[in-house]
C-alpha cells in the first residue's frame, strides 16, 4: 500500500494547529519496554544558555508521550520550561503503547548556572518574599478590604465570572467577581473548622528552588513539594505543584478533580493570594475561589496600604483608530468585485441591533455576545429595523425622515444633531440609542459597521464602555443574483490518507507548499455567508456509511476542530459510495474572514480507516478518488 503523506502538511499542522492533525494513535502504537526510554535514542534533553530546557521525543509521532520534569508533569512531543537555579534534576519519559503507558527510568540532567532574570516577575516575589526567602498563607478568616472575601471560600459563575451580566468567562488575574460569597457556614467551612488552622509556605532560594510545605489542619498532616509559577500569559498565571495540592478542606476532596496542575491565580499580591478550581461533581461546572492572606497581615505585623498594589496595571482606554475611514465607509463590494461609491447605505443588523462594548483592561470587548432576550438585553422590535442610514461623500446623511449633514473626525462621525437610531424597551428597561458624535469601533466594507455612544466611564473620568449600533452594507444594486463561483484547479488538490484514518482532499494549505487547489485572495467569506464545496467520489468502496465535512482554523468559529471531533460537528454529511457530494461552512465568526491572510486552511476530511477502501491506494490512484466540482460562496 502507498500512501501520500506529504511531510510538510504532518509537520505543519502537528506543530502550528495540533487540533487539526492530532497525534495520539496509541491504539496503533506498538509496545515499548522501559528500557527502551532511554535518553539520546527515544528521547533527548538540551538545556541552553539561558536555563531554557527542552524535552524532544525522538519516537514515531504515533505515540503520545508523558513526561515527569522539575517543574511538574506534561503532555506533548516536546516541552520546554525554564530552570532559574543550578543544579541536577531529573525527568522521566513516557509513552502511550497498547498496554498503556510506559515510563521509562529517571533521567539526570545538571544546569550549571543561576538565571535571576527568570524570577524578576515581582509573582514571584508577591508568592514567597522573594529570592531566599518564605512566605506563608492562611486560610481568609474575615473580610480585609482585598480579595472581594470574607472567608476561605467562594464561588463564581464560570459563564459570567465578572457577575455583571456581560456573560465573560474569561478568568484570570484580576478579572474575577464571585457570584456568592458564603463567608463562614456551618456546612460549609464553620469558623471553628480546624481547617483554618491549614497553611500553606512557598520557599524560593538557590540550594532548594521553588518548594512548598502546607499542613492540613484537618487532617493533621503535613506535606512537601514542588511548585512551578507559567507565567507566560500575564493575564492568566497558573500554578502547578508537584507531590503537594493548592490547599483546600477535605469536604471538598472530590468535588475538584484537580488541585495540581495550572491551578489559575485570580488574584496575588503581598497580602491576598487567591486562586479557582473547577468544579467537577454532579452538581456541575462552577468555579470554587480558595482565598488564603499573608500571615503576617493576619497576625497585624504587616498592614495592607491603602494605595495596594496591583500586579498588572490596565492599560487606559484608547478610542479605536481605523485609518482611512471615509474610504472604508463608502466601499463594499458587488459579485466579489471592489466598488466605491459617492453614497453608502447601511441596515440595522437583524441579528444584533445594539450591544455595548466595554473596556477589558486592554481591548475593546462586547458585553451581550449574542445572548439577547435577557431582563437586561431585550430583544429590539421590528420597528428598529425599519429605517436606513444613507451617507454622502458630500457629508449629507438621512436617516428616516431625518436629514442633515455630518463629519468625520479621526474615529468618530459627528451628526448635526441628536440622532435616535431606535429604541429597545423590555419588561425591566428601555434603551434608547442615541447621540450626535458616535465613535466607529468596526468598519468591515461590504459587511458591517460598529458606531457607539459613551455610557460609564471609570475611576479616572475615561469612557470605557459605549452602547453600539450594529448595521450592515445595503447591497448595491440590489446585491448579488446568485451564489459567486469562485475558480479552482483540480490538478492541484492534494488527496492524501492522513493518519492511516481519514481521506483527504486538500484544497488549500497555507503551510504546505505553493501548490494550491483555490487562489485564497478570492476566497472572501462575509458574516453568516455560507461556502460549499462540491467533490465526486470515484472508486470507494463502502462497508458502511461515513461522514464527511470540510474543515478550517478559524478560531472565532464555534465548530474549528480537526479529526475525529470534526465528524460530529452539524455541518457533517454522511456519504455511503461513490457520487457528488456537497460538504458547507457557514461562516459563524462574526466577521468577514480571508483566506488570502494565511491562517486557515480548508480540506475535506472523512472517515476512511474501518468505512471505506479504494482499489488503488498509489498517487494516481488517490488523486482521482476525489475531485472537485465546484466552490461557491452564497
Amino acid at each position: 500500500m502507498k500512501i501520500k503523506k506529504l511531510t510538510y502538511l504532518s509537520a505543519a499542522l502537528a506543530l502550528l494547529f495540533s487540533a487539526c492533525s492530532p497525534d495520539d494513535y496509541s491504539l496503533n502504537s506498538p509496545n515499548l519496554k522501559p528500557e527502551d526510554l532511554v535518553e539520546g535514542v527515544a528521547y533527548s534533553v538540551t538545556v541552553d544558555a539561558d536555563n531554557t530546557v527542552t524535552l524532544t521525543s525522538l519516537l514515531d509521532k504515533s505515540y503520545s508521550c508523558y513526561w515527569t520534569q522539575p517543574n511538574g508533569r506534561s503532555q506533548g512531543r516536546e516541552v520546554k520550561f525554564q530552570l532559574p537555579f543550578a543544579g541536577q534534576y531529573e525527568v522521566t519519559f513516557g509513552v502511550d503503547t497498547r498496554g498503556g503507558v510506559v515510563y521509562g527510568a529517571p533521567y539526570k540532567f545538571n544546569v550549571t548556572t543561576n538565571n535571576m532574570s527568570l524570577l524578576e516577575d515581582p509573582l514571584y516575589t508577591y508568592l514567597t518574599g522573594g529570592v531566599g526567602k518564605s512566605k506563608k498563607w492562611v486560610p481568609c478568616d474575615k473580610a480585609y478590604g482585598v480579595g472581594q472575601c470574607s472567608g476561605p471560600v467562594m464561588y463564581c459563575n464560570p459563564d459570567d465570572v465578572l457577575n455583571d451580566g456581560s456573560g465573560d468567562t474569561n478568568i484570570g488575574i484580576n478579572h474575577m467577581s464571585p457570584n456568592w460569597d458564603p463567608g463562614f457556614q456551618s456546612w460549609l467551612i464553620p469558623q471553628d473548622s480546624p481547617y483554618m488552622n491549614s497553611y500553606m509556605t512557598f520557599s524560593l532560594d538557590d540550594q532548594n528552588g521553588c518548594t512548598i510545605e502546607e499542613f492540613q489542619g484537618e487532617e493533621g498532616t503535613t506535606t512537601k513539594g514542588k511548585w512551578n509559577l507559567n507565567l507566560s500569559d500575564k493575564n492568566h498565571p497558573v500554578l502547578s505543584l508537584t507531590d503537594a495540592y493548592v490547599m483546600h478542606n477535605t469536604a471538598f476532596n472530590s468535588v475538584c478533580d484537580n488541585y495540581t496542575t495550572d491551578i489559575v491565580i485570580t488574584e496575588l499580591t503581598p497580602y491576598m493570594l487567591q486562586f479557582a478550581t473547577m468544579r467537577t461533581n454532579s452538581e456541575g461546572a462552577w468555579w470554587i475561589i480558595w482565598n488564603f492572606i499573608a500571615e503576617d497581615v493576619q497576625n497585624g505585623t504587616v498592614e495592607i496600604p491603602s494605595d495596594e498594589p496591583s500586579y498588572i496595571e490596565p492599560a487606559a482606554p484608547a478610542v479605536p483608530e481605523i485609518a482611512d475611514l471615509e474610504k472604508r465607509l463608502f466601499t463594499t463590494d458587488i459579485n466579489g468585485v471592489e466598488f466605491t461609491g459617492a453614497q453608502m447605505t447601511f441596515l440595522v443588523s437583524e441579528d444584533a441591533a445594539y450591544d455595548w462594548m466595554w473596556w477589558n483592561s486592554s481591548a475593546w470587548e462586547s458585553v451581550v455576545k449574542g445572548n439577547y432576550g435577557s431582563n437586561w438585553a431585550p430583544n429590539w422590535g421590528d420597528e428598529a429595523l425599519e429605517n436606513e442610514l444613507t451617507l454622502t461623500k458630500k457629508g449629507d446623511y438621512t436617516y428616516g425622515d431625518v436629514s442633515g449633514k455630518y463629519t468625520i473626525d479621526g474615529s468618530v462621525i459627528k451628526f448635526d444633531r441628536e440622532l435616535t437610531l431606535f429604541t429597545v424597551t423590555g419588561d425591566y428597561r428601555t434603551i434608547e440609542v442615541k447621540g450626535t458624535d458616535w465613535t466607529v469601533f468596526k468598519c468591515d466594507p461590504g459587511s458591517e459597521l460598529v458606531i457607539g455612544v459613551p455610557e460609564k466611564t471609570d475611576a479616572n473620568g475615561k469612557d470605557n464602555t459605549y452602547l453600539v449600533a450594529n448595521f450592515t452594507y445595503k447591497p448595491v444594486g440590489g446585491g448579488q443574483s446568485g451564489p459567486v463561483a469562485v475558480a479552482f484547479n483540480n490538478d492541484n488538490r492534494n488527496n492524501y490518507i492522513e493518519a492511516e484514518k481519514y481521506f483527504r482532499c486538500q484544497l488549500y494549505n497555507p503551510w504546505g507548499g505553493d501548490q494550491h487547489a483555490i487562489d485564497p485572495t478570492a476566497l472572501k467569506v462575509k458574516k453568516n455567508q455560507k461556502l460549499n464545496v462540491t467533490l465526486k467520489l470515484s472508486g470507494f468502496t463502502f462497508s458502511e456509511p461515513a461522514k464527511m465535512v470540510l474543515c478550517l482554523n478559524w478560531e472565532t468559529t464555534a465548530q474549528s476542530g480537526w479529526e475525529p471531533d470534526c465528524f460530529t460537528y452539524d455541518r457533517a454529511i454522511t456519504v455511503n459510495g461513490d457520487g457528488i457530494y456537497t460538504i458547507s461552512w457557514t461562516n459563524d465568526t462574526g466577521s468577514t474572514v480571508n483566506w488570502g491572510d494565511n491562517t486557515s486552511a480548508l480540506i475535506m476530511t472523512m472517515q476512511y480507516a474501518g468505512y471505506a477502501t479504494l482499489a488503488d491506494e498509489s498517487e494516481e490512484g488517490l488523486k482521482a478518488a476525489c475531485t472537485i466540482e465546484s466552490i461557491t460562496i452564497e
